[in-house]
């Protein structure tokens, strides 16, 4: 029953491979002839994507119906997936009399439901980064204060602790209230590596420690910027085609676990970081 949320979906990759996984239980449970019921009861109403940009958007509706639709499942009339075109840090915009400002507005409304009011216990995804963050909307700059904190109290020495608002800090940030929401939840989504051990994030590690019951980090390197290397000297290559390293992390909250942070690092060549990713266990 739990609500799953993307809050950057893009063309839905992640969403997708959320389905995937509920098909192949559902499959493996000898209920695949419910299917199409189980996805219009269970799965369509706790499933949630939000995306800013319309092209990605379209075709995050189109790859999920499609996939859908090849698992056998058939939209009724008036039956939609819960993918809405809104701008996950900012607030809604105002509603127009015109006819496309309507249905922005309506998309809007139909996300905020979730942003602001659902429960939502997993929160996943890759969102962006960007230091120059265009995002600056009262909202999401009034969370973020959390995470300009000393550990100690009071705001950050710093007289620059602009790289705390790079996008994907912002998204972490909006995960993170999303978990102090429910009693239990958990946040998966691959990011900039960059506030693992960069001094300014402290008060957001604090943050993030305080929240969540466990946290689980398997940085990726590749920094290009930092010309890294693997420990034994070697080429150390990004999982993407981007100069910033990255990493996975996983925030869980339930109370009663033990509490900790546990990390790992990936060293190397991109295909055998993939490999070593798709292999591994927690």
């Amino acid at each position: 029953t739990a609500l799953v949320l993307d809050p950057a979906t893009g063309t839905a990759t992640f969403l997708r491979k959320v389905i995937d996984t509920i098909h192949q239980r559902v499959a493996a449970r000898g209920m695949d002839g419910a299917w199409p019921m189980y996805v219009r009861e269970q799965l369509l109403p706790r499933v949630f994507g939000f995306e800013l940009m319309m092209a990605p958007y379209t075709v995050a509706h189109l790859k999920l119906a499609l996939q859908l639709q090849e698992q056998g499942f058939e939209f009724a009339p008036g039956e939609r997936l819960h993918v809405y075109l809104t701008n996950t840090l900012d607030q809604l915009h105002q509603k127009t009399n015109a006819m496309l400002g309507q249905w922005i507005a309506k998309e809007n409304e139909g996300a905020e439901a979730i942003k602001l009011h659902k429960p939502v216990e997993i929160v996943l995804g890759n969102p962006p980064y960007s230091g120059e963050s265009r995002n600056k909307s009262d909202w999401i700059t009034e969370l973020l204060k959390s995470y300009k904190t000393e550990p100690e109290g009071g705001p950050l020495k710093e007289r620059n602790s602009k790289w705390i608002n790079d996008d994907y800090v912002k998204f972490i940030r909006f995960a993170q209230l999303k978990m102090d929401a429910v009693e239990e939840g958990v946040v998966g989504v691959i990011t900039n590596h960059s506030w693992l051990d960069n001094p300014t994030f402290r008060g957001m590690r604090q943050s993030l420690m305080r929240s969540f019951e466990q946290i689980y980090v398997l940085d990726l390197h590749g920094n290009a910027k930092k010309k890294e290397r693997a420990p034994d000297g070697s080429k150390d290559e990004n999982v993407f085609d981007i100069e910033q390293g990255v990493a996975i992390s996983l925030f869980v909250k339930k109370p009663g676990l033990e509490r900790g942070v546990w990390r790992g690092d990936l060293w190397g060549k991109r295909l055998e970081k993939y490999q070593a990713a798709a292999e591994g266990t927690l």
